[in-house]
């Protein structure tokens, strides 16, 4: 895949008082964003005020506008919070916002802007001064990156101070070392840093610390056990080996935990685990491996359970991963392949339904090795309908989907936690069927 498919138009998110009158300062504003004139400009879609002046602006210069008007006469007084939450969940590179007058509105869209990671620029009204920002681009996290790269290691934009990849994009195709790309892709926006662990031929053991108020489970609860690291301590004893070398590359994480990178054993593909679940190492450990990712060093985080950088505490190459540990890690070999059973009548609506729910579960059977949750999530949302239409029982969708997860090698807890996601998203558009 080459880079420019990877890459998707820049969002410019706008958000401004409907009493904003000045236009030099939008112009400015918006002057500063417009690159190769392909990014798009999103607004609320008000009349008059800061939207109506960028859209004007946006316009004159050949781009292109995404309207965002709110649904006063469905929702109400309402409509111009969900036609934030709407534009926000969409994702941006930017907002811009140009609050006169403490208004409400742009208040809420900026604030929501802010807590999903999107670097929020506000300018007050010339009255009040000139135009400023409090968040503009670092060159750090492009430093980083071009760090990483020259490691090997292929690198990935993740959303400003959060760390999920950008809306759209493939970032297991689109990972690269190419310094040209990184620059480009770091030019504007202090992107988080991400690190794909396969290409980059790494294993990365990621010790935690608790949360507040969490408790280990029973298993773990044993004296001196207090965190990650202590767990690995346990594991490597009661397996009769040493704690993996240390003198590796390592990174303390924004809560205080550490990633150990490691080189992946040659022929080997370990994937990702997540504490106990599978054939995960335990408690507060997880691992990324083959179709996983790292955040970065370099990195800065503020989400609600700990804000805080990522840095490099140990800057040694990555040592090669223990070949115990590797086998420890690697997957279990799958059971039989038996179709699922779904017993269901044989009249005309159960073979309509016999069909409907074959479907979805050869959508998981079928899947790719990389696209297994994503089938499982999209089949439990179908039939998720129609238990809300009343025509399964959700035990029984829950049993079929997880016997299908389990045959190409889901980890239990990963495929219940989207087996009940999908099922409460289909829940919302039940789907009946004919008699």
């Amino acid at each position: 895949m080459s880079t420019a498919d990877c890459e998707t138009k820049r969002r410019i998110l706008l958000t401004g008082s409907r009493t904003w009158t000045d236009t030099a300062t939008i112009r400015a504003a918006l002057a500063e964003q417009w690159g190769d004139g392909s990014a798009v400009l999103i607004t609320g879609a008000c009349p008059r005020g800061a939207d109506a002046i960028a859209e004007t602006i946006w316009r004159e210069q050949g781009g292109h506008v995404e309207r965002h008007p709110a649904d006063w006469e469905q929702h109400g007084k309402r409509a111009g919070l969900l036609r934030n939450t709407e534009m926000v969940a969409l994702g941006a590179a930017v907002c811009l916002a140009f609050i006169r007058e403490s208004s409400p509105g742009a208040t809420h869209a900026a604030a929501l802007a802010e807590r999903a990671g999107i670097p929020v620029h506000r300018y007050p009204h010339p009255e009040g001064g000139p135009a400023v920002s409090n968040s503009a681009p670092s060159t750090d996290q492009l430093r980083y990156a071009l760090a990483a790269a020259a490691r090997g290691w292929h690198v990935f934009p993740l959303v400003p101070r959060n760390k999920v990849p950008l809306k759209d994009w493939k970032w297991k195709e689109c990972a690269t070392t190419d310094p040209a790309t990184i620059r480009r892709w770091w030019a504007r926006t202090p992107y988080n840093v991400g690190i794909a662990c396969g290409p980059s031929g790494l294993v990365v053991i990621d010790l935690d610390i608790p949360k507040d108020g969490q408790s280990p489970p029973s298993s773990w609860d044993l004296p001196g056990v207090n965190d990650g690291a202590d767990v690995l301590a346990l594991v490597c004893e009661q397996a009769g080996q040493p704690l993996p070398t240390l003198e590796t590359f390592q990174v303390r994480t924004r809560r205080g935990g550490t990633h150990l990178y490691y080189t992946a054993p040659e022929g080997a593909t370990l994937g990702n685990t997540q504490g106990e679940d599978g054939n995960g190492l335990g408690w507060l450990i997880d691992t990324r491996g083959a179709g996983g990712y790292v955040v970065g060093p370099g990195s800065f985080v503020a989400l609600p359970d700990g804000t805080g950088t990522y840095d490099v505490i140990h800057a040694a190459a990555p040592a090669p991963l223990p070949e115990w540990l590797a086998e420890r890690l690697r997957p279990a070999p799958l059971p039989p392949q038996r179709p699922v059973a779904v017993p269901l009548a044989v009249d005309r609506r159960g073979s309509y339904l016999s069909a409907a729910i074959t479907a979805e579960l050869d959508r998981v059977t079928t899947s790719p090795p990389d696209g297994h949750n994503t089938a499982l999530y999209r089949a439990s949302v179908a039939l998720g309908q129609l238990i809300a239409g009343g025509t399964l029982a959700e035990a029984e969708v829950t049993g079929w989907l997880a016997g299908a997860a389990a045959q190409v090698g889901q980890r239990p807890g990963e495929a219940s936690r989207t087996i009940a996601s999908g099922l409460r998203a289909g829940a919302n558009r039940p789907r009946s069927v004919p008699a």
